[in-house]
């Protein structure tokens, strides 16, 4: 899913490579992931809107779980939200392209953007690039909308040695919620970003919550994960 205009108020773009990375590799490749922040640069005329706090992946045979930790640098809400991901392999040959598009719904907001990129079997991903574009597009509301509590994320493995990540999402609101967008990220115990999922509860109640069962899409089992939710588009 891609959006496109002309209207930009802020590109970030962003990498960060695993720790004990040699010096000299491309600064926009993330290996694996990190939990660190990243440096953000945007043209002369506008400031920054948005950061790329961590990036990495996760890998089940030819499905790949691309994702990223966004942060709202900007006081305002409705911006559109893109992170381009490029895949590479050891040999840094791209195995696989995908974008996906979010939007922030409150100042600060930390977001979670990952999509699923399907790749050839025999094919083994080693690094992702991740690039971030902001945009206000007047696509979306800009009324800031409250923060949707989430709680910590059990981690288990199914009895098929799938792992998922199970959660509660509460409603802030006496309204229903409809089509939340909820997005896992996980890391291993370095804090490097090992893959995660996303979900899209029909309905949670008013002044009410629901529980998420989430199959994960990581490099081993993470040793935590968290999620990350707002409303519906």
């Amino acid at each position: 899913m891609n959006f496109r205009t002309a209207a930009i108020l802020a590109t970030a773009m962003s990498a960060l490579a695993l720790t004990g990375c040699a010096s000299g590799k491309d600064p926009d490749v993330v290996e694996q992931a990190t939990g660190g922040p990243a440096k953000t640069t945007s043209s002369p005329s506008a400031k920054p809107s948005g950061q790329l706090v961590a990036s990495g992946f996760g890998q089940q045979d030819e499905y790949v779980w691309v994702t990223s930790l966004v942060r709202n640098t900007s006081p305002h809400v409705g911006q559109t939200v893109t992170v381009q991901f490029n895949i590479l392999d050891a040999n840094n040959k791209i195995i696989g392209s995908q974008s996906q598009v979010e939007n922030f719904s409150r100042p600060d907001q930390l977001l979670v953007v990952g999509t699923q990129v399907d790749v050839k079997p025999n094919e083994k991903a080693a690094k992702v690039k991740a690039t971030l574009l902001v945009e206000d597009e007047g696509t979306f509301s800009t009324k800031p909308f409250p923060k949707i509590p989430t709680s910590a994320v059990h981690v288990s493995k199914g009895e098929y040695g799938d792992t998922t990540g199970t959660f509660e999402v509460s409603n802030p609101t006496t309204t229903p919620l409809k089509d939340a967008r909820v997005g896992i990220i996980c890391y291993d115990a370095k804090r490097n970003v090992t893959g995660g999922s996303s979900e899209y509860p029909d309905l949670v109640p008013p002044s009410g919550k629901i529980r998420v069962e989430s199959t994960l899409n990581t490099l081993g089992t993470p040793a935590t994960c968290d999620a990350y939710a707002g409303p519906g588009i």
